[in-house]
């Protein structure tokens, strides 16, 4: 009996992440979800009490994780050294080091975090994440005492890099395809961004 219970979480969980993917946290639909599911609105709140509750076990070890990154994002031994030669090869080796400590972050419940959390207590997070690749990339225009690129200019490139990150994260699913998907955007990002503030 057990099992058959487990099975049903998992078809309602499966049927609520495809269902939050595609519509959003506010417009999914219990009705759908459920039917998706081969089960009732009724046998629904067996397992969750209301629509939030479900998205809340979809999200919250990645969730958590993601807290722990914006508290201790700064701690991270970053590569900045790297902005002072031109080697893509070096880059490719770093960041390859780096994709590994945080695809483990990088999953579906992060795109639902920053994509699909509208009318959640977790709305937000994606501009916590845009705030902290704004304020790096501020960073290194004030190291180089660069005057031409406008600090402005800042909050552009975090939303794109933010965007393509979610882009990829929701289009594949494979992980090694997201890995590898992920360190090409983000050295694509580094080589653009050096070549634009002066850093070659």
């Amino acid at each position: 009996m057990q099992v058959k219970k487990d099975e049903m979480k998992n078809a309602l969980l499966k049927s609520g992440e495809k269902e939050f993917l595609e519509k959003g946290y506010e417009k999914a639909s219990i009705r759908k979800i459920v039917k998706q599911a081969g089960t009732t609105i009724g046998n629904f709140y067996n397992y969750f009490a209301n629509k939030e509750a479900l998205f809340d076990e979809l999200v919250y070890e990645e969730y958590h994780q993601f807290i722990h990154f914006i508290q201790h994002h700064n701690d991270v031994e970053r590569p900045d050294y790297l902005w002072h030669e031109f080697n893509p090869t070096l880059w490719r080796a770093v960041l390859s080091e780096l994709m590994d400590e945080m695809i483990p972050h990088f999953g579906t419940g992060m795109v639902l975090i920053l994509d699909s959390s509208k009318g959640t207590k977790y709305e937000g997070s994606k501009e916590k994440v845009i705030k902290i690749i704004q304020d790096h990339f501020i960073e290194h225009l004030e190291k180089l005492d660069n005057k031409d690129i406008p600090l402005g200019f800042a909050e552009v490139i975090a939303i794109q890099m933010a965007e393509g990150i979610i882009t990829i994260l929701k289009k594949y699913s494979d992980p090694k395809i997201r890995r590898e998907y992920l360190m090409n955007y983000v050295l694509f990002y580094a080589v653009g961004t050096m070549g634009l503030i002066g850093g070659l």
